[in-house]
């Protein structure tokens, strides 16, 4: 049995943190033992799915923390455990968890990337520490992936490296008419109104904060809810909900928190927006696909994740276009988007084999 090890910053409701956990979810029985090493006070909410899986979350102080330590930790878990693989999903820290395993002599190590460039400048310090940790991930990493194209340039800059699809069960993401009046019937929803609808972590970078400001103006043109799925940023999700208020709509605008039946959630909009200020292929907008939602993006989003004609890219600095969008789009139900999303190689159980072939080092 091959011992896997997978960093990951944290195991919250987050779309990377669903394609790391599903690795031990639909891995071969009795082939491999997963774990997963956390930093203390990210989130664990997928500890059950690991250990139903047959692996332990390993929990440790950030190596922001202090550096060293983390160093001398890592490399004490790695060898008392005797892990064989180390699939590191840390961003540039990846260098570091690069180099702790070629010391302690982990034959496979694999760097993956899951975001692009950062959407504001970086200090000088900021992009010192990216230069080295680009150099360490690049020496000693024996498989660089990457999510998409751009994700992988801006981590591995000139160095080849593997595209591996952010892959969901593409059957359960499918349109269910009766998941969607069950949720509509559960917010009270008439059929009549429009459900715009947003699936991600509240922050920042996520953006939420334009489409409440775009609800105004929505709701003059038509009879409308915009309902946001996810977790998060405590703080910011409670600026949002006085945002909401302030502009006087938060009678039409819901927050579900993090929720494990996204899919049912998908089924129930009729649109899917989407301003994130970055990232690197999407599994929210992947989703968003497969259960034949028209969606609109930003248009700082790569194109990897545009896998059908359901997508619209516009900046939102164009605001009116958005609410065009919003308010003229709708659903149609005649076309299987799940079987052309297969069709391009995004089914769990495809993208999932090239990741246990590495596994086991038979590529």
């Amino acid at each position: 049995m091959e011992k896997v090890l997978i960093i990951i910053a944290g195991l919250q409701f987050g779309g990377a943190e669903r394609f790391a956990v599903n690795i031990a979810k639909y891995a071969p029985h009795g082939k491999f033992q997963i774990d997963y090493l956390i930093f203390d006070g990210l989130g664990n909410e997928y500890a059950n799915e690991v250990e139903q899986a047959g692996g332990k979350v390993i929990s440790i102080p950030s190596p922001r923390d202090n550096y060293i330590k983390y160093i001398q930790r890592l490399g004490r878990i790695i060898k008392d455990n005797k892990y064989t693989v180390v699939h590191s999903q840390t961003q540039f820290n990846n260098g570091i968890n690069m180099l702790i395993s070629k010391r302690c002599g982990v034959p496979i190590r694999i760097s993956h990337s899951h975001t692009t460039a950062h959407e504001m400048r970086v200090s000088g310090k900021r992009k010192l520490y990216e230069v080295v940790m680009r150099q360490m991930i690049n020496k000693y990493s024996t498989h660089r992936w990457a999510c998409g194209v751009s994700a992988g340039n801006w981590m591995f800059g000139k160095r080849e490296f593997q595209v591996i699809h952010n892959g969901i069960d593409i059957h359960q993401f499918s349109f269910s008419e009766e998941k969607r009046e069950l949720i509509r019937r559960q917010f009270n929803l008439s059929k009549d109104c429009l459900v715009i609808g947003h699936c991600g972590k509240l922050s920042k970078l996520k953006k939420q904060e334009f489409l409440i400001r775009l609800m105004p103006r929505i709701l003059k043109k038509r009879k409308a809810c915009l309902l946001l799925i996810g977790g998060g940023d405590i703080e910011y999700g409670e600026y949002l909900k006085k945002l909401a208020v302030d502009c006087g709509v938060n009678e039409h605008v819901n927050f579900t928190g993090a929720v494990t039946n996204v899919q049912d959630y998908l089924s129930a909009f009729d649109v899917f927006a989407f301003p994130s200020l970055r990232e690197g292929t999407p599994l929210a907008l992947i989703e968003a696909q497969v259960n034949g939602l028209p969606c609109v993006i930003n248009d700082t989003i790569p194109d990897d994740a545009i896998i059908t004609d359901l997508v619209k890219k516009i900046s939102i600095r164009k605001a009116e276009e958005w609410i065009r969008f919003i308010c003229s789009e709708k659903r149609d139900i005649s076309k299987h988007y799940d079987d052309i999303l297969k069709s391009q190689g995004y089914d769990i159980r495809d993208t999932n084999s090239i990741i246990y072939q590495t596994y086991s080092n038979n590529e």
